[in-house]
């Protein structure tokens, strides 16, 4: 990774280097430290942090950056972190997701456009697109983001349903089966299919990209918080996969907030199979689990200029605007 050029006034106190596998504690630290004032209503502990750093597809050295204030100890206290994440193979091209952010005590300091310089270096040596994307609430982000000619290319609607509240009864499709993932989960039956159906499902969806393998196993079911008892899947006589809906359970929202919210990561519906009410059905499976399951709220996010009518889908299945964030972007260097 490029280095970040500091303000001189920093460069004394403040040192950079690549994250390192050991950094999910002092990690997870910081990020709680930006929970408390920017409220995203997201929690992360040590564990989840490790399961970020061993992403397949991550070069810790090339796409990662620590900012440690050297005052605070030999190690230091980190106040600062990047992550970058390259994606290409999608309609939109080849683009590099920015991951950010800044210890509320060092804001306003010139160490977030540091690491945005760092972010846009790299997109430029990959010939890629920089993604930034940030809540719209956030006036700092937004304002960093318009002051180095970013520009607002996509919107996202954070929806939460309260699960007291009664699920509609909804008909499966003729012709489906819908049914739970597990438990327990059976990887070898299910992880091909799923991951076909959904780079199916996904190939005309803004920013998406093909999943790999590796990818779907890390990230999807082979996650820590993946919960197969809230997942389903529906298919068709012959056992194809027709729709789907993944479901995650983080462990450090829950201890925090004393709440156990289900959150719906995907829910994917091959194109043959749209518009039958396939999707409103695994939905009204799954909140029928979580409330078996002592679930008491469940939430998802939603690309609000989705073609296929999804937020329509979210909003009858008793889903409701809890906030919205934005992708900003800068154009790859052909653009």
């Amino acid at each position: 990774m490029t280095v970040a050029v500091l303000p001189p006034e920093l460069r004394s106190q403040l040192r950079l280097r690549p994250m390192r596998h050991d950094d999910s504690a002092r990690w997870a630290v910081l990020l709680a430290a930006v929970e408390e004032v920017d409220r995203r209503d997201e929690h992360y502990d040590a564990d989840d942090l490790t399961e970020e750093l061993a992403d397949p597809d991550l070069d810790l050295g090339r796409d990662t950056l620590i900012v440690l204030d050297r005052s605070a100890g030999d190690e230091g206290v980190a106040v600062a972190y990047q992550v970058l994440r390259l994606r290409s193979g999608g309609a939109e091209g080849a683009f590099v997701a920015t991951d950010a952010a800044v210890h509320p005590a060092y804001r306003r300091r010139g160490i977030g456009a540091a690491l945005l310089a760092v972010a846009r270096d790299r997109a430029r040596e990959l010939d890629a697109a920089l993604f930034m994307r940030v809540p719209e609430t956030n006036a700092g982000a937004v304002a960093l983001a318009e002051r180095t000619g970013m520009a607002p290319v996509r919107w996202w609607s954070e929806l939460e349903r309260d699960l007291a509240e009664p699920i509609t009864p909804t008909l499966v499709p003729a012709g489906l089966t819908v049914a739970s993932l597990g438990p327990p989960y059976d990887a070898e039956r299910w992880d091909e299919p799923l991951r076909a159906a959904h780079n199916s499902a996904f190939a005309d969806h803004w920013g998406s990209v093909p999943v790999s393998r590796q990818a779907w196993v890390h990230w999807r079911t082979g996650s820590k918080s993946f919960r197969p008892g809230c997942s389903a899947v529906a298919t068709t006589a012959d056992g194809d996969v027709a729709g789907y809906v993944l479901s995650y359970e983080y462990v450090a929202d829950t201890e925090r907030t004393g709440q156990r919210d289900l959150y719906i990561s995907t829910v994917g519906t091959v194109a043959a199979h749209r518009g039958r009410g396939a999707a409103a059905a695994l939905l009204a499976h799954v909140l029928h689990a979580a409330t078996g399951l002592g679930y008491d709220t469940s939430s998802l996010t939603v690309d609000a200029q989705n073609p296929t009518g999804a937020l329509g889908v979210y909003e009858r299945a008793g889903y409701r605007l809890h906030r919205r964030e934005i992708t900003f972007a800068t154009p790859s260097s052909r653009s």
